[in-house]
């Protein structure tokens, strides 16, 4: 008889056990799943502010999302110093609060160049719903994107010579990116002034970012793509990165990485090279890309320092 209790209640740990480990994993998954539908959320949200939404109600109608869920993102965004709140609404850090409101008006210049996967809109063609007298012909019933799609310069952020229609480019923001499309019928349009001396402020400005996000400024010009570096104008960046060294106030050294392991030996050249600076106050800088460590003996020489095969023997 003690020996069948034993063995029931044997059984029934065994049960409660294996009951624990289901019930663990269960609420592992739903955590899982929380996270990512919130990081989801955070993400839509993000996007609108920096698209020009910065009421709570505007960022609902710009992400389809419920109140009390943009309500939620908002908190954690703003705990992370993502977005910042002041008494006009909410901002992105580094970009400017709408200084006043803009209408469209004739310029249908995104329903162009811009892709709008909801209606099957390919980039640089216009959109089957664009009248081009009368705009957008599905207004009241426009994609989600539409809605929530404001350049930089409806936002108030560019003078008016950058009136899209006028300059032939539209200039939006991201999370992580200026973005800059160009009519490919002016395929040149962004080097020029006074277009181009703004790009450049942008780009330095991202790049020289302290406390908050630094961002990249990419220009899309037909099937052309660039990256700017301050003056320097990168072309067809790679999806893994560039890796630059300043050689001026405004201009830069460049290496398009291949990947991800090589764009950190690119940087790592990058850091000796800024440390041997420092140390002589000048280091030559190769024009070879797939560099391997140790990188100081190999710069050392290249710069014909006094005393720098000793040095790069003790390195």
């Amino acid at each position: 008889m003690q020996s069948r209790q034993r063995g029931a209640a044997r059984r029934d740990v065994d049960c409660f056990s294996k009951l624990g480990i289901v019930r663990s994993n269960t609420a592992k998954n739903n955590k899982n799943k929380k996270k990512k539908k919130m990081d989801q959320a955070m993400s839509n949200v993000a996007r609108a502010v920096e698209s020009g939404a910065t009421t709570i109600r505007g960022i609902v109608d710009a992400t389809g999302l419920s109140r009390l869920k943009v309500e939620r993102a908002l908190h954690a965004l703003e705990k992370q110093k993502l977005l910042l709140r002041d008494s006009r609404g909410f901002t992105a850090p580094g970009m400017l609060a709408t200084p006043q409101v803009r209408q469209c008006g004739s310029c249908s210049r995104c329903c162009t160049l811009l892709e709008v996967t909801e209606v099957g809109k390919s980039v640089n063609e216009w959109c089957k719903h664009c009248d081009v007298d009368k705009g957008c012909t599905i207004y009241d019933d426009r994609p989600q994107m539409c809605r929530s799609f404001n350049c930089a310069w409806l936002q108030g952020h560019l003078a008016d010579e950058w009136f899209p229609e006028r300059a032939r480019m539209v200039v939006h923001f991201s999370q992580d990116a200026v973005n800059v499309q160009v009519d490919p019928g002016y395929p040149d349009r962004w080097r020029q002034e006074p277009y181009f001396s703004k790009l450049c402020e942008w780009s330095l400005n991202g790049i020289r970012m302290n406390g908050n996000r630094s961002y990249a400024t990419l220009i899309v010009s037909g099937p052309d793509k660039f990256l700017l570096l301050g003056r320097t104008i990168v072309p067809e960046p790679t999806l893994f990165g560039t890796a630059f060294l300043p050689v001026a106030a405004e201009t830069f050294r460049y290496w398009k990485a291949r990947s991800p392991e090589h764009l950190h030996r690119l940087y790592g050249r990058i850091t000796e090279i800024q440390r041997i600076q420092q140390e002589f106050g000048y280091c030559a800088i190769p024009d070879d890309d797939d560099p391997y460590p140790p990188y100081r003996p190999a710069l050392l020489r290249l710069s014909n320092h006094p005393h720098a095969e000793s040095d790069a023997e003790s390195a």
